[in-house]
């Protein structure tokens, strides 16, 4: 086999693959058919998800330290930087206190900086199509909600003791006012499926870039009232009155970039 029909062969593959991967179903059936394959797969964290990604594209050295493939055709000369990166998921991914802080890249020019942005994004949109990187969130949902957090929280010690994991988190707004509207509170009948980490798709991966840092406006980030939805709802307190465009929660359930964050306004900040 040349090296045209070996591609072409790992095209068909490639398309079998993202093509067998959809699931959709009510929370009822969920619980039934998806969480009890592996449940602590479904109750991590953003950063034990990365961190996991990781491990599935790297490998570890002789002196115990990962090796990531990830990068290993894109960045050269920077194995401290990117030892450094991968320590700060491993130990946000443990529950230290560095997953409240933020990840920030400083360097010059040309240094790798979004090189390696872009590779942790594109890692990400790979392991989501794999079994161990699957993802599922409530259907409609805008920021990709957990159909975990429908777990009542009377309920959540009986989880625990049934599947040996912690169900943490709140359901968003969203989620909780379409739970008392159109559910009439059935949280088994919430529609869920599988997600997939898109850039593009604005899937687990957002992207802020402000135009101009004298004039950033924080709606960019996390979106703002839709007017055209209030005289549809009468309240602007309604979250299906809210415009939920923003970066944020686009880059809910993975990773938010934030380029040359630092240059914006005090106040913004």
């Amino acid at each position: 086999m040349d090296q045209r029909e070996l591609y072409r062969e790992q095209l068909h593959a490639f398309t079998r693959q993202h093509r067998a991967g959809h699931w959709s179903g009510s929370f009822a059936q969920f619980m039934e058919q998806v969480l009890p394959a592996a449940p602590c797969q479904f109750v991590r964290s953003s950063h034990q998800y990365i961190w996991d990604m990781l491990c599935w594209s790297g490998q570890q050295g002789e002196d115990g330290k990962l090796r990531c493939t990830l990068f290993a055709d894109e960045l050269f000369g920077i194995d401290d930087a990117l030892a450094r990166v991968a320590d700060y998921f491993k130990a946000a991914a443990a529950g230290s206190e560095v997953g409240r802080r933020l990840l920030l890249l400083l360097g010059p020019p040309s240094g790798g900086k979004s090189t390696l942005v872009i590779r942790l994004k594109r890692g990400l949109e790979e392991y989501s199509y794999t079994d161990a990187g699957a993802l599922f969130g409530i259907a409609g949902c805008p920021v990709h909600e957990s159909p975990l957090h429908l777990v009542p929280h009377t309920m959540r010690s009986g989880f625990r003791a049934s599947y040996g994991v912690e169900v943490a988190g709140e359901l968003c707004p969203h989620c909780r006012a379409r739970l008392e509207h159109e559910l009439s509170g059935d949280f088994l009948r919430m529609p869920v499926e599988r997600i997939f980490i898109s850039e593009a798709g604005r899937s687990g991966v957002g992207t802020y870039a402000p135009h101009d840092p004298n004039t950033a406006d924080i709606a960019d980030l996390v979106g703002s009232v839709d007017l055209s939805k209030v005289a549809e709802f009468g309240d602007e307190g309604d979250p299906r009155a809210w415009s939920w465009s923003g970066a944020v929660y686009a880059a809910s359930r993975g990773m938010l970039e934030m380029i040359e964050i630092l240059k914006v306004k005090r106040e913004f900040l």
